[in-house]
């Protein structure tokens, strides 16, 4: 049966329409495979994005959670992580050209706050979510007038383009029209989420699966420390150290995880079984008895170890500079070297 038209609202004061208040849909069939040029955003028609623009605007807009979560809102690393893995789905199954990407972020550390018992007041995110992007809107904006280049606002309402001059207002008007319009569409996009998800808020994330690991091929004396970690006094101390920086570059490499597709191709322990092997090879860590990662790391295939660990390098490597280039350039050589005789796989698990 053909759905209802959407109306948009009658315009505002000053003839500028507003963007359409989102409705609930209904949620397209669930995919059995990870395809990212059958992406709802992808496929869009009239104005498609390509794969790649589609990859930066999930970047950027989970760079805008962590931002809004950690230093904002002050949420719990876990909360902010299933914010990011609730809005990775969502977009799985909608397109950036039909819902501003910033709202559902903003929609998705408010579930996330209270699916990890960490609530945040709803004015409370919607003023310092606000604050965050119009922050980035003055940023913007001096770079246009520098000559810059604006970077994709792919996603972004027509709200984003009606709002008053930059600088003008610091802080959003809690009785303002602006804030009442906000208010309705994050509260909205919240069940908008909820039915796109299938109501599952049980998340699990790579933090326990690698701190498990890591304990493990410890405990079992798999591991042997570099000699860069020989200026730690002491057998004991030497075993520390390196305990404590495998366990920190993964976890730092499971961070990054989150600014990509990642959660929806893998599961959490795959993910958190190749951030253990990428923060070995980088840390310059290596199996004891002449095994190699493969040999200690049970639960993953070759051939995802690799596509992990090439999606997880594509994002970092740009941003660590030379000092860590060496290193990248050992891990891709050892990917490469696993990696030949097998057949890359392009579609990936269910969504």
């Amino acid at each position: 049966m053909a759905s209802q038209p959407r109306h948009p609202p009658p315009p505002a004061a000053g003839g500028v329409s507003q963007p359409p208040t989102p409705s609930i849909p209904r949620v397209p069939v669930e995919h059995t495979t990870f395809d990212e040029n059958h992406l709802p955003s992808v496929l869009h028609d009239p104005d498609p994005m390509t794969p790649e623009a589609e990859r930066q605007a999930r970047r950027r807009t989970c760079r805008f959670i962590e931002e809004a979560g950690q230093r904002s809102l002050r949420l719990p690393r876990v909360a902010v992580a299933t914010a990011t893995v609730f809005f990775h789905r969502f977009y799985a199954k909608h397109a950036f050209q039909e819902h501003d990407r910033f709202e559902v972020a903003m929609a998705c550390l408010l579930l996330a706050g209270k699916t990890e018992e960490s609530p945040k007041k709803l004015d409370l995110v919607l003023r310092e979510c606000w604050k965050l992007r119009r922050r980035a809107q003055e940023q913007q904006q001096r770079k246009l007038s520098q000559g810059g280049e604006s970077p994709s606002m792919a996603g972004s309402s027509p709200s984003a383009l009606t709002s008053p001059p930059v600088g003008e207002n610091k802080q959003i008007d809690p009785k303002s029209e602006e804030y009442a319009r906000l208010k309705e569409r994050v509260l909205l996009l919240e069940r908008v989420i909820l039915h796109t998800i299938g109501f599952e808020l049980s998340i699990d994330h790579p933090y326990k699966f690698l701190v498990d690991c890591v304990q493990n091929l410890n405990s079992k004396k798999l591991l042997e420390a570099p000699t860069s970690f020989g200026n730690a006094s002491g057998r004991g101390a030497q075993n520390t150290q390196m305990v404590q920086s495998l366990a920190q570059n993964a976890m730092n490499f499971a961070n990054d995880s989150m600014h990509t597709s990642l959660c929806l191709q893998f599961t959490a322990k795959e993910i958190a079984l190749a951030c253990v092997y990428l923060s070995g090879k980088y840390a310059g860590i290596n199996p004891a008895g002449g095994k190699s990662w493969l040999d200690l790391l049970e639960g993953i295939t070759v051939e995802d170890l690799v596509s992990i660990s090439v999606q997880i390098l594509e994002l970092v490597q740009p941003r660590k500079g030379m000092d860590s280039e060496n290193s990248f350039r050992a891990i891709r050589k050892d990917l490469d070297e696993m990696s030949m005789g097998c057949a890359p796989d392009s579609k990936r698990q269910k969504i």
